[in-house]
């Protein structure tokens, strides 16, 4: 390994070292109704803010985005407040990840921290994780000009580190991070959960480097972990992010409703999609569909839908084509 083209490991922090982002997804939709603000829903989280600072999120927001920047400041104040204690609460080692870091050290490798959030939130998340003593050092979304999506804090750690784009495997796991870290010009490991944050894939990862096996920058590992609760609408396959395996062949989504829950009608003009009950009873089409049973419907083919009990259902269109989706009338 002391060979090896990588000299140095870039982390974001969020989802690859630690698994905060439910605690600042909490913490952010506690402060803004503790002001009277509209919560951030899981699919806006996931669709649109996922990965960017408290400080943008708030401008996006809609019910906050006219707000003076001294409002801004004090919501965000308090979302830190609360941030700082869910981690001290639910703040751990993660004996895979110490594991990782402590290989790399012993090879020679160098490691660096770049987190789109404040320095106080990453300089206690990796103390509390028992990662921050292996890093060289951090970079927070306080310490550029811009932060991610912009590469600004990637490009800063390259040039602390001396080294060429080419030695550098950055770790991300967003399509906010994975942006400014191809646009930094490293190496990318795409990181689904912490748990893909491991010995094993990192390794595999510079041995691909090594081989000149990758085609672009952005790696994949062999074996990826996900949770359905945090793709968009349970769609968890197809050519958008987060996906589990991103391709334009076909999507793929499991789907969770609550009884009486309803979808407009519509159609594609592309896919065509398959639509499998696995537990539960719907209408779609116009037909009665029960659990084990499954419906086809070729592009144009356009239906509603209505939960009549609890259901789970998988669906998989072919190909994936983004808004290949129309409202009937």
């Amino acid at each position: 390994m002391k060979n090896m083209k990588i000299k140095a490991v870039l982390f974001d922090m969020d989802g690859v070292l630690v698994e905060a982002k439910e605690w600042h997804y909490q913490a952010l939709n506690q402060a803004l109704e503790a002001k009277g603000f509209k919560a951030i829903s899981r699919h806006e989280h996931l669709s649109t803010y996922d990965g960017l600072p408290t400080k943008d999120k708030l401008r996006e927001h809609p019910e906050t985005q006219s707000l003076s920047p001294e409002q801004h400041a004090e919501i965000n104040t308090l979302k830190q407040k609360l941030t700082c204690e869910l981690i001290e609460t639910n703040c751990t080692h993660n004996a895979a990840i110490i594991e990782l870091i402590e290989y790399l050290r012993s090879q020679g490798i160098r490691m660096a921290c770049c987190s789109n959030s404040i320095r106080p939130s990453v300089e206690m998340m990796l103390g509390k994780s028992g990662i921050l003593q292996y890093m060289d050092f951090l970079i927070s979304n306080e310490d550029v000009e811009n932060s991610k999506p912009a590469p600004d804090m990637y490009l800063d750690a390259v040039s602390r580190l001396e080294l060429e784009p080419a030695e550098v495997l950055i770790c991300e796991d967003n399509i906010i991070g994975i942006t400014a870290a191809l646009h930094s010009g490293c190496y990318v490991l795409e990181i689904g959960t912490v748990d893909d944050t491991n010995k094993e894939n990192v390794i595999d990862a510079m041995a691909k480097i090594d081989s000149d096996a990758p085609a672009d920058q952005l790696i994949r590992p062999a074996i990826r972990t996900a949770h359905v609760n945090y793709m968009i609408n349970g769609w968890f396959v197809g050519d958008f992010y987060p996906a589990v395996l991103k391709t334009k062949n076909f999507e793929a989504g499991m789907k969770c409703y609550k009884k009486g829950d309803k979808e407009s009608k519509h159609y594609h003009k592309i896919a065509t999609e398959i639509t499998v009950i696995a537990s539960g009873k719907v209408i779609m089409c116009d037909k009665i569909i029960g659990a084990g049973e499954m419906i086809l419907m070729e592009p144009g083919v356009a239906t509603s839908f209505e939960a009549l009990e609890d259901t789970i259902t998988f669906v998989i269109k072919t190909a994936s084509v983004m808004g290949d989706k129309y409202i009937s009338d």
